[in-house]
């Protein structure tokens, strides 16, 4: 949604929406190398790369977390919108505002409870086995989801006051 005169919040979130999508860019590439590169060690020279199979589902992880704070920006997640849309256009809106808050209080909570998470002393000591390096570093994409979503919502939820409402219809 792009308005004649967008405010900081929505360049903001556009231009983190662009940047998730580099990194996005960047796993998918990374995720390809590791798999054909492993491919190739284990057929050709007999000797597969141990840690690929781990690795490789590290980043599919953080492009799923990516891939949905990018479809938050888009306000792209699916929505079942028949009885919502027989409503008048103010029910509408108050359906579309509560959801969107309901989103926010959900977010807000799983990254409080994230960060303690992270803090706690066992995590610490959380070691990814054939890799051999600390999980902490592969759990960090959870609260970094959070944070990104919740700035994409509020950019939007700011739009949507700025704007008339309407709900997106089959043809988007």
């Amino acid at each position: 949604m792009h308005f004649p005169q967008d405010t900081w919040l929505t360049k903001a979130s556009r231009q983190l929406a662009g940047v998730e999508q580099l990194l996005c860019n960047m796993l998918i590439i990374a995720f390809s190398a590791l798999l054909i590169t492993n491919v190739f060690a284990r057929y050709v020279l007999n000797s597969p790369l141990f840690f690929a199979n781990e690795l490789a589902v590290y980043i599919l992880i953080w492009m799923a977390f990516l891939a949905i704070s990018i479809a938050i920006h888009n306000d792209q997640h699916v929505r079942l919108t028949m009885l919502i849309a027989m409503l008048p256009k103010t029910a509408q809106r108050a359906c579309y505002w509560l959801t969107e808050l309901v989103c926010l209080a959900i977010l807000t909570t799983i990254l409080w409870y994230t960060i303690a998470w992270l803090w706690s002393p066992s995590i610490h000591y959380d070691i990814a086995i054939t890799l051999d390096w600390p999980k902490w570093h592969f759990y960090l994409i959870v609260p970094l989801f959070c944070v990104t979503s919740i700035f994409h919502l509020i950019a939007r939820l700011f739009d949507r006051s700025r704007a008339s409402f309407a709900l997106a219809n089959d043809e988007e």
